[in-house]
């Protein structure tokens, strides 16, 4: 095995690693959340909000952008296609739920956008909508800047959901409820996971526009 072969070899194993970390702390994340809500829950628009936010968000967006990785185990021997088609059914599920729940939030609070989990979650629905739209787009032209508007709409949509997740992680009654070593592991959980999915993306990106 030649230099070039081995730091190739290298690379895919760190990919695998990262790939692997980024689902189990989305897991763990994910059940955190969940469980928090059951546990000490609020008002019914509250626990939906959660709910469907968390699921939307955390477990289906983020799965559907890590289909596309080739370091993604249960999609590895996929095709391309199948793969597309994958992912269209998770985000556009995820996406429902989580418009949805922000709809909920935003009809039931009436200062909701006078916090920065409000502005952020209002960000976040906006780009979802902006990135479905995209990726119909998409779905049409073969364009490598509809591609890369679709990518960058994702990528927000997440960083500004997954900032909100950290912000609801940091309140009072959470740390009160769980105490402050579980809740700042949650948001490190919740950071990792946001960098770990927004690498794969940047692989994936990297390989289907600019490398075909």
């Amino acid at each position: 095995m030649g230099p070039q072969s081995e730091e190739r070899s290298g690379f895919i194993t760190c990919m695998n690693v990262v790939n692997s970390i980024t689902h189990w702390v989305l897991g763990a994340v994910a059940i955190l959340a969940i469980t928090f809500n059951s546990m000490f829950a609020g008002s019914a628009h509250f626990t939906q909000h959660v709910y469907l936010c968390v699921i939307g968000y955390i477990v289906l967006m983020a799965q559907g952008i890590l289909t596309f990785s080739p370091h993604t185990g249960w999609t590895r021997s996929m095709r391309y296609q199948d793969k597309k088609v994958i992912h269209w059914v998770i985000q556009v599920a995820g996406s429902i739920l989580a418009v949805t729940g922000s709809i909920i939030r935003i009809v039931n609070v009436s200062n909701n956008f006078q916090t920065p989990h409000g502005i952020l979650g209002l960000i976040a629905m906006i780009f979802t909508v902006l990135s479905l739209i995209g990726g119909v787009i998409g779905l049409f032209s073969k364009t490598a800047a509809i591609k890369i508007g679709h990518s960058f709409a994702g990528s927000v949509t997440l960083i500004a959901a997954f900032i909100c997740l950290c912000l609801g992680f940091d309140k009072t009654v959470v740390r009160l409820h769980l105490n402050d070593t579980i809740a700042n592991l949650a948001i490190a959980f919740t950071v990792i996971g946001l960098v770990g999915t927004l690498c794969s993306a940047a692989m994936s990106n990297f390989n289907r526009i600019v490398l075909r």
